[in-house]
C-alpha cells in the first residue's frame, strides 16, 4: 500500500454523498419510523436552513422511550418553553406525556455536538479523527451543509484501494 497516494486523498472522493438527514423539528415518533423503513441506526440533523446541528441515533430514541414518567414531562415543558415561550398547562402536560413520542422532538433527544469535517480534508486527517475518538462515522460538510458521511469501512477501502 503507498501511503503518500492516500494522504493526498481528500475526503470528497470517498464519502458516501446519498445521505438520509432528519430534521430538528420532527417528533420522536416520525424518527423512529424513518428509521425503520430505512433500516438505518443514525442520521445528521439539520434545522430548516440545512445546516447541521447534530446527531441522532436509535440509541436515542431507545434512551427516550426508556424515561420515567417525570423526565418525559421535563422534556416536554422545555419544549413548549422553547417553542412558545411560556409554561404549559399541567392538565395538558400530563395527556401530552401519555404520547411523549408524538409531542417531543429531535431536537430534545439529538446530540448536540457533530464531529464533521470539512470536504477538502485529507483522508489521513479522517483516519486520525475516527480512530482518536473512536467513532463509527463522520459527517463532511461544505459551509456547514453536510453533504456527505464517510465510515471507517470508507477509509479502510481508501488505503486497499485508493479512488484514483
Amino acid at each position: 500500500m503507498n501511503t503518500t497516494v492516500t494522504s493526498d486523498i481528500c475526503a470528497q472522493e470517498i464519502m458516501t454523498c446519498n445521505l438520509f438527514t432528519a430534521y430538528e423539528g420532527w417528533t420522536i415518533h416520525r424518527l423512529a419510523d424513518f428509521f425503520i423503513h430505512r433500516n438505518i441506526s443514525a442520521v445528521p440533523v439539520i434545522a430548516s436552513d440545512h445546516e447541521l446541528v447534530g446527531v441522532v441515533s436509535v440509541d436515542d430514541v431507545c434512551r427516550f422511550n426508556n424515561l420515567n414518567e417525570q423526565d418525559k414531562s421535563t422534556a416536554l415543558r422545555n419544549h413548549y418553553r422553547d417553542s412558545c415561550g411560556q409554561d404549559i398547562n399541567e392538565e395538558v402536560l400530563r395527556s401530552w406525556v401519555k404520547d411523549a413520542a408524538k409531542n417531543c422532538t429531535v431536537h430534545q433527544i439529538m446530540t448536540h455536538e457533530v464531529i464533521a469535517i470539512d470536504q477538502s480534508e485529507s483522508v489521513k486527517v479522517v483516519a486520525n479523527l475516527l480512530l482518536d475518538r473512536h467513532l463509527h462515522r463522520v459527517f463532511v460538510t461544505d459551509n456547514n451543509k453536510v453533504v456527505g458521511v464517510i465510515t471507517v469501512m470508507d477509509v479502510l477501502r481508501a488505503f486497499i484501494h485508493p479512488p484514483r
